[in-house]
This record gives structure tokens, sequence and C-alpha cells, in this order.
């Protein structure tokens, strides 16, 4: 077992040994009963989806009661010690003749039965044992949570503090000691970009972070409807395999609950994560699967009295069809419960303004400044190239943080394979899933390139600036000697430096795993 699930492999062979515990169980149970009657004079088995192959006339009764093939299917039942069809003459010592008995014939029909029954249970559990692979929803899992927290307030990455950056761009750092930049930079060039492209930077960093965490609830809720749905395949088998002896009143300890696959949160809001707690002991997230439940095996038999927990068979076959269709009752309401999920995430996302998911472009015209007029009339003005070269590192400093980001998010598409439901088939909200992933994939790829072009025309205008003001120019060749390598780039290209050499667009995926 890998960490405290199992894997597809070890699920499928789990799942054989559990139905074969049962197949085995049924049949040395129904064996014992098939016996009993027969010794009865009765030939109609409970339970039995046809009649018998020999119907024991009277004059048979009697051997029957002493009958050695009998014998066995009452007190012991095991394949070691099944006997041949030799080992019984006919000879009825009650009635010191000879007589027809077919008693092997009904036993070997018998056990054609139990391997029918452990087929018919087969098919009809829900068909989970193809996949998907948990362990790769996992790490999807894992890498969104990664860049959860990399977004999230303190939490610096290499050389720079993401949310640092957003706030001296966004004009909200006022802590003592940090320079905003709004003193060091006033005009129609200073209002129309703090209006338009660092309005949204702080918009785009907060729906991003949430988006991503809406994504990783996702995906932990697709794994952990399989993983659970698999636990309670195996403890209803469990269950009937143990229901077959288990004696009558059934026992004072209560029957373990199967665990809750409802995924249905409180409320649909923007401002909260998507997926609730699935039940009192369901996880958070897949790393804390629960552990499936052991199945019983090699059960003693029980006398055949009424003192079972279901003294006919037919009764038990209905109780393990009942649990078979609330199975599928309980993963339908599941798949539905995510399903609506995916749908609410897709329509919050409808009603956001692109340039809060992915960032103010800067090649569109820009917004209608909010500068005011001085009581002459003019705009106020007023520059430190210095400052304005700082804020051209802070984008510089995001699109490489971004970069990074993206790269991780990329990786997440080799979990695409395993994003299915019964019979390793998508869902649509599985089908959904991977688009929604794709879309905010498309929203860091274009943020990153955004903060790019962003550092690039306000670098150029910090040069501007630098040639029309003696002044201007050499605080801008002080500046370009302390803020690094990308300083000394022209504009327009991409930063050679060191460290930004690293931001890239579109980095590669490992592919869809199947």
């Amino acid at each position: 077992m890998s960490g405290d699930y199992m894997s597809g492999s070890e699920y499928s062979a789990t799942l054989t040994a559990a139905l074969n515990s049962y197949w085995q169980t049924l049949e040395k149970r129904w064996l014992h009963d098939a016996g009993q009657l027969l010794r009865g004079g009765v030939s109609q088995f409970p339970g039995s989806p046809e009649p018998t192959r020999w119907q024991a006339p009277t004059d048979s009764w009697g051997h029957l009661t002493t009958c050695p093939i009998v014998e066995w299917a009452v007190n012991d039942g095991t394949p070691a010690t099944r006997p041949a069809a030799e080992a019984c003459d006919g000879w009825s010592v009650r009635d010191a003749k000879y007589v027809e008995c077919r008693a092997f014939d009904v036993f070997s029909q018998v056990g054609d039965w139990s391997w029918r029954k452990r087929e018919q249970l087969a098919t009809g559990i829900p068909d989970l044992a193809g996949g998907p692979e948990l362990s790769s929803l996992e790490e999807a899992y894992s890498a969104f949570s990664s860049v959860e927290k990399k977004m999230r307030v303190g939490n610096a990455m290499g050389d720079h503090d993401l949310d640092n950056m957003i706030a001296l761009l966004a004009g909200s750092n006022t802590e003592s000691g940090t320079r905003a930049w709004m003193t060091g930079w006033m005009g129609l060039a200073a209002n129309s970009l703090q209006d338009g492209f660092l309005a949204t930077v702080l918009p785009t960093l907060t729906h991003q972070d949430l988006l991503v965490q809406w994504l990783g609830n996702s995906y932990s809720c697709r794994a952990t409807i399989i993983h659970a749905a698999r636990n309670n395949i195996l403890n209803l088998i469990a269950e009937a395999t143990t229901a077959l002896n288990e004696a009558a009143p059934a026992p004072t300890e209560p029957p373990k609950e199967k665990l809750v696959l409802s995924a249905v949160s409180d409320k649909w809001e923007y401002a909260k994560t998507v997926i609730g707690a699935l039940g009192r002991t369901a996880p958070n997230g897949v790393g804390n699967a629960l552990v499936l439940l052991e199945f019983a095996m090699n059960l003693t038999a029980r006398p055949f009295n009424s003192d079972l927990r279901f003294p006919q068979l037919d009764a038990f076959f209905t109780h393990v069809d009942t649990g078979v269709r609330e199975l599928h009752s309980d993963l339908d309401k599941a798949e539905k419960d995510y399903h609506d999920a995916i749908k609410a995430i897709e329509n919050e996302i409808a009603g956001v303004d692109r340039i809060d998911l992915e960032l103010y472009d800067m090649t569109q015209p820009p917004a209608k400044s909010g500068a005011k007029p001085g009581s002459d009339g003019s705009q106020k003005y007023a520059v430190d190239v210095t400052v304005v070269l700082q804020l051209a590192e802070a984008c510089y400093g995001a699109a490489e943080i971004y970069s990074g980001l993206l790269g991780e998010l990329a990786k997440t598409s080799y979990a695409d394979g395993q994003l299915v439901g019964r019979g390793v088939v998508p869902t649509e909200a599985d089908t959904a899933l991977k688009q929604l992933r794709n879309d905010v994939e498309s929203f860091f790829q274009k943020t990153t390139a955004r903060y790019l072009a962003a550092g690039d025309r306000i670098k150029e205008a910090a040069e501007k600036y630098a040639q029309t003001d003696a002044e201007q120019k050499e605080r801008l060749q002080s500046s370009i000697g302390t803020l690094g390598d990308w300083a000394k780039e022209e504009p327009g290209r991409k930063p050679e430096g060191e460290k930004r050499d690293r931001i890239d667009l579109d980095p590669d995926k490992e592919g869809a795993q199947n």
C-alpha cells in the first residue's frame, strides 16, 4: 500500500480476494444448507436460481441421512476434502437396500450457483477496479497546494516576496520606512498606470489564489469520491461475507458506518473554498485518505438453524442486492455534488472581469486617468526615476515568480488521465475540470507575460524621463548600478540577467497519464 490508500492494482487484487472469500464462504454455507435439507427430503433450496438437477425420491430419503457426500457437505464443505461421486454407492442403511443417490450432482450445482452469485456481485458493484490512480491525483493536489501556499501573504520565494511586490505595485504598502510609489511618481502617466494596470494586480492575485484552491479541492474531491466508494465496496463484500454465518441477534457493537460520499459545501461563495468536508471522518485532502477496511476471511461455519441472522439465503441475497443499489445511489449523489461544484466554479469565473483574472493588458487603450488638476487647471507632475525603476523591477520579479508557478501548474496535466469515474470513463465534471485547469494555466501564462511587458514599458518610461532631465538622467545611471542586470537591457527585450532568464511563458508539460 502506498501511503494511506491503495493503488489501482492493489485495489483490484484486494477486490478479487474479497469476492473469492465471499464466493467460498457462500458455497460452504449453501452446501451446508442443501445437505441439511436433503436429509429432510427437501430438494428445493431457498435462494436457488433454478430447480435442482435431482429431486430426491421418497425411497432415497433414508439413505441421505447417512450418505458420506451429504455428510461432507453438512460438516465440512471444503474443496480440498470434496469426495468423488464414487464415494457413495447408494446403500441405505435404514432400508437395507441400494437406492438412487445423486447428491454429488446436487452439490456440484450448488457450487455453480455460488460462483454465479460471485460474478453477479462483481458486475453489480460500481466498476472502479481499473482506475483512477489516486497517487497521480494526490500529486496534482499537492502541486496546487504548493502554488497556493506560495501566493499567500508572507511566503517569500527565492529573492522575491510576491505579496510585498503586489503591495508595492498596488500602492497599498505603507509600512514605516517604505515609500509608496505614488509619492515618487505623479502625473498623467502615473495615474494612467495606476488606474489601469496597477489597479488589477491585487484583484488578479486574490482571484488566482482562490482559483488554485478550488482546483486543488476539486482534484481532492474526485480522488476522495473514488477512494470512499472503493472502501464502501470492500466493506459491503466483507459485511456480506460475515453475514452469511452471523448469528442472530445482531452483535451488540454497532456496525461501522460506511464513508460518506457527499461533497456538499455550505454555500457556493466566491470567497470560500468550494468543496467542504466529506462527512465527519473524511479527509480534507487526498494525502490523509482513509484506510481501507479489512475484510473477514476463512470464517468458521455455524450450525444450520434459526439463530442465524439470515436463516434463509433468499433473504440474504435480497440484503446484498439492496446494499449494491445503495452503493450506486451514494456514488451517483457524490458525482452529482462533484458536478455541481465544478459548474459553480465555472459560473463564478464567468462573473468576474477577465482583467481581474489574468491582469490588465497594457497593449489595450489606457484607462481614463483619475488625476485631479491643480488650481490653475494644470496636472500635478512629479517623477523620481529611481522609484519608476523600482516599479519595473517589481514587475520583473512578479513575472519570474509567476513563471515558476506556471511551471508547477503545468505539471498537474499529468493527472488528466486519472480524472475519471466508473469504468475509467471521464464524467462531464471531469472533462470540465480539465478545461478549468487549462483556463487557470492560461491566466497564469498571460499574467506572466503582462508583468514582463509592464516591466519593459515602465523601464522605458524612466529612460524617457532621463532623456529630458539631467537630474533624472543622473538618478537613472545611479539606479542602474544598484538594481541589477535587467536594468541595463534595452526596452522590449527579454531580461537576460541570471535571475530573469528563468522566466518561461511556455513550460514543458509531462503529458497526461493514462
